[in-house]
């Protein structure tokens, strides 16, 4: 009789389960649309379509590992977490590795759309000039400084007001083998700049990290016979070819400084520059 009942209710279990993991998975859906789904749309400087979501409590622990901050990792995770749908992929999504090799301009532009969408317009923060200059001040700055419409180009007039804002890329979309060839004839192609590219700058020494680096780290290629080999030595460049490889380089790969320059009040003419990103008050405000 026990056995019987005991049958009776597991298929009556078996029978329910569906209906119990639809209600459940229901209820997830419900708590993330309330608590995480706020979302929001743009267009990054290669004229990539990405929708965000509002930033939570779990991406602090993504953002402040200290080990994968080494390799820029922590901000490549964030990325991939908050990005609820794109067209870099046919899926719609990016993984860590993926949002890993986006170009770097980009990367910005979701870093500072996603900071102004979940913490606010302005960064506030603290900058020390010393006990003999007047100590530490207070400064507010705009994040909209930083940002154009990237749906369409912007007008000189519009350029001209925001001369610290992320650039376009005069590519779009194209991050991978954008090829050249100099007026000696020499054919070259190399990547855009990204955090793969940023964290090896990282890891060199300090008397490592000349001008060249920068190109390596774009896997600079040269085409010798037709196979396309990976610049690691300059010596076969004249100054003028280097001249025209770095031209071609930053004009279609423009850097971005994320810098913004504060006055001291307390000494007239004295100025400073400050990177808004490397803040603590970009990521935690309230936290100086």
């Amino acid at each position: 009789m026990q056995q019987t009942l005991i049958a009776k209710g597991r298929r009556l279990y078996l029978s329910l389960l569906p209906f119990i993991v639809y209600k459940l998975n229901k209820l997830n859906y419900n708590m993330e649309q309330k608590f995480n789904f706020r979302t929001f749309q743009f267009t990054t400087p290669s004229g990539h379509q990405v929708v965000i979501r509002e930033q939570n409590g779990e991406d602090d622990d993504i953002l402040s590992n200290p080990v994968e901050a080494q390799t820029m990792m922590n901000l490549s995770r964030f990325i991939s977490g908050i990005i609820v749908e794109c067209d870099y992929t046919e899926n719609t999504k990016l993984t860590p590795q993926q949002a890993h090799e986006l170009p770097a301009l980009d990367r910005y532009c979701i870093l500072f759309n996603s900071r102004k969408f979940s913490l606010g317009d302005t960064v506030d923060f603290i900058y020390d000039w010393g006990e003999d200059n007047g100590g530490k001040q207070e400064y507010t700055q705009e994040l909209d400084e930083f940002l154009f419409d990237y749906s369409k180009l912007p007008t000189e007039e519009e350029a001209a007001a925001k001369p610290n804002a992320i650039p376009f890329y005069p590519m779009g979309g194209q991050f991978k083998d954008i090829t050249f060839e100099t007026s000696t004839g020499k054919k070259l192609k190399f990547d855009l700049f990204n955090a793969r590219a940023e964290a090896y700058l990282l890891e060199l020494p300090m008397d490592q990290r000349t001008k060249n680096k920068e190109l390596v780290a774009r896997n600079l290629m040269l085409e010798v016979d037709g196979k396309w080999d990976k610049v690691t030595n300059f010596r076969m460049f004249s100054v003028s070819e280097m001249k025209e490889i770095r031209a071609e380089v930053t004009g279609n790969d423009p850097v971005f400084y994320g810098t913004t320059t504060i006055e001291n009040p307390r000494v007239p003419g004295q100025v400073t520059e400050v990177n808004i990103v490397a803040l603590k008050d970009f990521f935690y405000p309230g936290e100086m």
